[in-house]
């Protein structure tokens, strides 16, 4: 089980100063001064006339300076799924999965159900559409608990072989941690069959990824990083995640697969920190309101859009 980050969280009126809260989608950052972190000193992102002549193994470095510029670590995994060819930087490096833990809790009730040799039940599958097409959050809280929280995880990863994924410290789905290799190498045996879930179950899954509405029914913008990086890109299955504040910084996940036949699948992780360009004296409350509109959130979603396409400036995987 990994340790912890630090968590910063801003006291509600609505709520005992006490009370720290973190909720997938995210929790709230802290107002004290020594939070208020500057203004990054930026460049024209994405950069597209830079990475214009290289190939994608050379666009890399250049997109994971140019997002650094913005106060924003991104790692990044891509496999093609035909010639077998990877590409990767940072993807070793374990965070908090936020939404795409919903990945896991799906897979498990669906692999639970066909080892029972029952039909998962309407309301579960329900719950299921929900959380992969929207990032539900009550449809993942009441499956996690209801199916074993945490060893939901434990028995993903063992089937899956996830070797960098691990348990959340405090038992809430949003803390598992991974890297994007293994988000990778999960995507990749889902579709082989490697880790154990049927073809149909497969489907099912990779289904609901492909319906992934614009907005998330916490009223979230899921339409970052390799959905808006990748516009010429039609087939594709995707699970986004976000969470706001570990360690300072705003967590977004872009992952999936991308092309016919899931040809390709990529995951990107990014870690920013957090920006505003004017002086608020207070951060809103993204656990209970809708952030689509904070500048914060905002930023960090174009920094994964942005690096997306400086690695495919076309808006296609060539």
């Amino acid at each position: 089980m990994s340790r912890p980050l630090q968590v910063l969280v801003i006291s509600c009126a609505a709520l005992v100063a006490s009370v720290a809260i973190l909720f997938s989608g995210c929790s709230v950052p802290d107002d004290s001064p020594s939070s208020m972190t500057a203004s990054t000193t930026e460049s024209p992102f994405p950069d597209t006339d830079t990475v214009a002549d290289l190939d994608l193994g050379a666009r890399i470095p250049e997109a994971v300076g140019s997002a650094a510029g913005r106060g924003a670590r991104v790692d990044f995994a891509l496999l093609d799924r035909q010639t077998g060819a990877y590409f990767a930087s940072g993807d070793t490096e374990q965070t908090e999965t936020a939404s795409v833990s919903k990945l896991f809790i799906a897979d498990d009730v669906l692999r639970g159900a066909e080892i029972a040799r029952v039909p998962v039940s309407a309301d579960d599958m329900d719950s299921i559409a929900s959380m992969l097409r929207s990032s539900d959050d009550n449809a993942a809280n009441a499956l996690w608990y209801k199916y074993g929280g945490s060893d939901i995880i434990n028995r993903v990863t063992e089937r899956y072989g996830l070797t960098a994924t691990s348990p959340p410290w405090d038992d809430l789905w949003w803390n598992t941690t991974t890297s994007a290799a293994d988000l990778v190498a999960y995507y990749s045996r889902l579709l082989d069959g490697a880790g154990g879930l049927s073809p149909a179950s497969t489907a099912t899954v990779i289904g609901f990824l492909r319906e992934s509405t614009p907005v998330a029914t916490d009223g979230y913008q899921q339409q970052f990083g390799i959905v808006g990086g990748l516009p010429a890109e039609p087939v594709r299955a995707v699970k986004q995640g976000w969470m706001c504040c570990i360690a300072d910084r705003w967590i977004h996940l872009t992952t999936g697969t991308i092309g016919v036949d899931n040809r390709y699948i990529v995951a990107l992780i990014s870690r920013e920190e957090i920006h505003y360009e004017d002086d608020m004296d207070n951060y809103p409350d993204t656990a209970v309101v809708d952030v689509t509109d904070d500048s914060s959130a905002r930023h960090a979603r174009d920094t994964l859009t942005g690096f997306v396409t400086m690695l495919f400036p076309d808006g296609r995987i060539d």
